[in-house]
């Protein structure tokens, strides 16, 4: 850089000061990929054998990323950019139909997780249940990022969380949640299924799916002695043990103090679950 600007101020015609700053864009742009100190970067994966259409919603004082909503293909990803302070929560949506609407309405266009019958959220919560990746992004110097992924609300899809290498992360494998060892939706009780078309969609929480304090950590049950799970969070659990399956979960994995500036989340990451999604990562 400074090399450039040397020339722009030597040369005979004296170039203006707007071109030697050109010059030293272009130098900096062509030293390869980069991201700007104050943003943090998702690469939002589908390895789903069908399209997902993800979706984000802040937490309170925190934008909204990328409308709130979009579609990936099946076997693409999107680039999302937050601030690196970002807040919030993503889902993915799937069986969605926005032609009836135009992307916009009350009516309900997606199976699961819809959000107001909305293409872009912009905000708005999506319909339980769904995964939820629930992130909480750099809150102070030294702290680094944390992030989990909740069953409190039920199920639809399996999704693994981690950190790309080289971008930050110390130890990508202390930033990273698994996805699942099985498919909630093929043991989901009947009592607790959301169906279409006779095919299982969804699994709804016991807390959603009776609405009683004892499944919902709520009144005489709101400390994590009295709520100690039930027969339906186990099933949760032996499926995805990484997740939170009710709200004292405390066996669940909770990704904290990571420093990464890029991060993956995969919607049905390799063999429905297991192991992290590496290959994932290790293409961005």
């Amino acid at each position: 850089m400074a090399e450039h600007c040397s020339r722009c101020w030597t040369s005979g015609a004296r170039r203006p000061l707007l071109f030697c700053a050109l010059m030293a864009l272009l130098s900096f742009l062509a030293a390869g990929p980069f991201v700007l100190a104050e943003g943090i970067v998702f690469h939002v994966a589908n390895r789903c054998p069908f399209p997902v259409w993800p979706a984000s919603a802040p937490n309170t004082g925190h934008p909204v990323l990328a409308g709130g909503g979009f579609l990936v293909p099946q076997g693409k990803s999107k680039r999302v950019v937050a601030p690196a302070t970002w807040n919030g929560r993503f889902w993915a949506r799937t069986g969605c139909n926005f032609t009836a609407n135009g992307g916009v309405g009350a009516a309900a266009a997606c199976l699961t997780g819809d959000c107001e019958g909305r293409l872009a959220c912009n905000g708005s919560v999506g319909a339980p249940p769904a995964t939820l990746v629930e992130v909480s992004m750099h809150e102070g110097p030294g702290k680094g990022s944390s992030y989990d992924v909740s069953l409190v609300d039920g199920y639809n899809l399996p999704v693994s969380v981690s950190a790309v290498p080289g971008t930050g992360a110390a130890d990508p494998s202390k930033c990273a949640i698994a996805g699942c060892a099985r498919d909630v939706n093929a043991v989901c009780p009947p009592e607790m299924q959301v169906t279409a078309k006779s095919a299982v969609v969804a699994c709804k929480s016991a807390c959603l799916a009776f609405g009683l304090d004892a499944f919902c950590c709520r009144g005489a049950y709101a400390t994590p002695a009295a709520c100690r799970g039930s027969v339906y969070s186990r099933l949760f659990k032996d499926a995805c043990p990484a997740y939170y399956s009710y709200a004292y979960d405390t066996t669940a994995t909770t990704a904290s103090a990571c420093h990464a500036r890029e991060y993956v989340i995969t919607f049905c990451p390799g063999r429905w679950g297991g192991e992290p999604d590496g290959a994932a990562a290790a293409q961005f």
